[in-house]
């Protein structure tokens, strides 16, 4: 929920470490979601290649639905980030588009405390079930055996990003709060309009865009 932007919006000097922060984080946030990107496209081809050849040649490569598995759920957490940076996060706007102000940005403060809430609830049990599978040496209930503890630390690590990514992006909407900018609330932890989104696709489809960013 971060501007689109590559930098935040100035603000008081006290936040600017806390600015440099998120800008880093987004930046992180975006190398994490191509990477799981060009990993999702891979895993889309080798999962083609086991159907033709069980099809054609009645060959399986073996495990393919289990790393599917593993990729998907690693992807999802570690794109979490860029999501929030981007405002992607799906939000139910029917009252917030009827409100301004101050009553708007309560409600960006307190879906963003409700997001943070459920993110730091979701990554406690992730980090014990990871540790539960290192205690135990734990494995896949498949052929391949695969030590679990691999694919739950870097679903833990995509979780604890987008934790520490929630913390930041709170803290910064709360010195908007302590100083009075009702505005800036809504500026990082609001929803884009219509207008901002029309804006990113015209950018989008610019030349030479592809090579921005």
């Amino acid at each position: 929920m971060l501007s689109s932007t590559p930098t935040m919006v100035a603000g008081p000097g006290a936040f600017a470490p806390l600015d440099r922060t998120l800008a880093l984080a987004r930046r992180t946030g975006r190398g994490a979601t191509w990477v799981s990107g060009a990993a999702l496209i891979v895993t889309c081809l080798l999962v083609s290649v086991e159907v033709l050849l069980r099809k054609l040649f009645n060959v399986t490569l073996g495990g393919m639905d289990e790393i599917s598995g593993y990729v998907l759920a690693v992807s999802v957490s570690w794109t979490l980030s860029f999501a929030l940076a981007e405002q992607a996060h799906i939000r139910i706007d029917v009252l917030y588009n009827l409100v301004e102000g101050r009553l708007r940005a309560v409600l960006d403060l307190l879906s963003l405390v409700s997001l943070a809430g459920f993110s730091f609830l979701l990554t406690y049990w992730a980090g014990r079930l990871l540790e539960s599978s290192i205690d135990f040496g734990s494995t896949s209930n498949s052929a391949l055996q695969v030590p679990l503890w691999l694919p739950q630390s870097l679903w833990f690590g995509g979780l604890a990003f987008f934790s520490l990514n929630l913390a930041a992006l709170l803290l910064r909407a709360i010195g908007c709060l302590i100083a009075g900018d009702t505005a800036g609330i809504s500026r990082i932890a609001g929803i884009k309009s219509v207008e901002d989104e029309i804006e990113d696709q015209t950018d989008l489809h610019a030349p030479g865009s592809a090579t921005q960013g």
